[in-house]
């Protein structure tokens, strides 16, 4: 009852305020798995956010147990577009780090942070990872390319990325200048006079009304495209899905000439924020091929709403000789999240001990916290403050993880300890690591004591 509420409410625009009183509600009782919809629901607002928002949203990716693999490539971009440049560049690189495929828009808005930040040595590092991952052709790529080498002032480089742009890309590389410093009239001024000749021109004008979330103008430019392609068909895609608008965008995804995995995603994940998880699943099962990110789409989607059953069903199907796509770090956080709430301690501790060994599958900070909770959950203490200890950065949520299970195993003092070396680090304890540590200080007798510390601390 619980999560179909919450659900209900996140798929309506909320007040940033109104996303945090929820957003305490999914933390106090213990669905973490709805903390993509929180994301979602910032990432997506029209408005300017202030920093303290950015902070709070950032906070929550970067120690999401249940990373959302759309949430992590738009919060660079995200980022980028609210002044936070160092703050982009170190979240594209993280994600990096994930094993998550950066798309062209976040890999510009890396580029462009970059030029902001006068950083020649990240900017030509980009450049390089360009050609690996195959997006040297796309037109917001090599614009932000030409713009940082201008700005450093290797104008060499400058002119040999945009005579590999092409000539056909000249009036889609004015647009998209006019686009980025936020001059929509210019830039629709060009697109009349010169760009209607160039598909990279429409591309750019349909991506931008789409991710302004102006669909009228959208369709009125996409619909007389004469040659409409798949990166302004997903674009459509996109668009109607973050307006939440999932029957004009199921009609787009059934007409696309050539259904993508970057569409297929975004339905699931459209889908999974619904609650519509057999329209979800439709999707998945029509696309013949599919890789790690739709797998990791479809079980996010099962373990979003409450079918740890299917979440497993399918991971095994993804394991299977059959099928054999390695299962992302992403992907095994979500499993084993699924295995802590269903107290599934066979199955997680497989995939720790076994299954990341045989596939060599590199612990990182997200796998690490999932398997904290599954253990602390089933009062394996011993081995999650094993991996506690591992951990490269510890945060709020992780602390709070063991403070309850402490408090509820009967490790009093353990308890105490963690709560006072969490705030020698200087980490802000929520409402749901004070309830833990008052339990621990119940037991110890030691309330009023401790309350009288607390108090003349802060």
């Amino acid at each position: 009852m619980m999560v179909t509420k919450l659900t209900s409410f996140l798929n309506h625009q909320l007040t940033i305020k109104q996303v945090k009183h929820i957003h305490a509600l999914i933390l106090i009782n213990g669905l973490n798995h709805l903390e993509p919809m929180i994301i979602s629901q910032i990432i997506t607002r029209r408005s300017n956010c202030s920093q303290t928002h950015i902070r709070y949203l950032r906070s929550i990716i970067r120690y999401s147990k249940h990373p959302n693999i759309v949430s992590r490539t738009s919060m660079v971009s995200f980022l980028y577009e609210n002044g936070e440049f160092e703050e982009a560049l170190a979240d594209y690189l993280d994600m990096q780090r994930s094993g998550i495929l950066p798309c062209g828009s976040s890999v510009a808005s890396a580029i462009k942070a970059c030029t902001r930040l006068g950083n020649r040595n990240g900017g030509k590092m980009l450049h390089g990872q360009v050609y690996g991952y195959g997006i040297c052709g796309d037109v917001r790529v090599g614009t932000a390319l030409v713009g940082f080498y201008e700005k450093v002032d290797d104008m060499e480089n400058a002119k040999k990325v945009f005579d590999e742009m092409s000539e056909r890309n000249a009036p889609c590389f004015v647009i998209n200048r006019y686009l980025e410093s936020g001059n929509l009239r210019m830039a629709e001024r060009v697109f009349s006079e010169t760009g209607k000749g160039d598909v990279d021109s429409w591309d750019s004008m349909v991506s931008w009304y789409t991710r302004t979330g102006d669909m009228e103008k959208a369709i009125a430019t996409f619909g007389p495209m004469a040659v409409k392609t798949s990166f302004s068909w997903s674009a459509m895609i996109t668009g109607y899905v973050d307006s939440g608008n999932m029957e004009i965008a199921r009609n787009f995804y059934d007409v696309t000439p050539e259904q993508n995995s970057v569409s297929c995603v975004k339905m699931i994940n459209g889908y999974s924020n619904d609650g519509d998880v057999e329209s979800a699943r439709e999707i998945f099962d029509e696309m013949e091929v599919k890789d790690d990110l739709l797998y990791n789409a479809m079980i996010t989607c099962y373990a979003q709403n409450g079918r740890p059953d299917d979440a497993l069903q399918l991971f095994d199907e993804m394991l299977q000789p059959n099928v054999n796509i390695r299962p992302s770090n992403m992907t095994l956080a979500t499993i084993i999240y699924v295995c802590s709430q269903s107290g599934n301690l066979i199955f997680g501790s497989w995939i720790h001990e076994r299954l990341m060994k045989q596939m060599r599958i590199e612990m990182d900070d997200h796998v690490c916290v999932a398997l904290i909770e599954l253990y602390a959950k089933c009062a394996r203490l011993d081995k999650a403050y094993g991996l506690f200890h591992g951990l490269r950065k510890k945060h709020a949520g992780v602390y709070t993880i063991l403070i309850l299970a402490c408090s509820r195993n009967g490790w009093k003092h353990d308890a105490i300890k963690l709560f006072e070396e969490m705030l020698e680090a200087n980490i802000c304890p929520d409402l749901v690591t004070f309830s833990g540590l008052l339990t621990a200080l119940n037991h110890v007798g030691m309330v009023q004591e401790k309350s009288i510390h607390l108090n003349h601390d802060h």
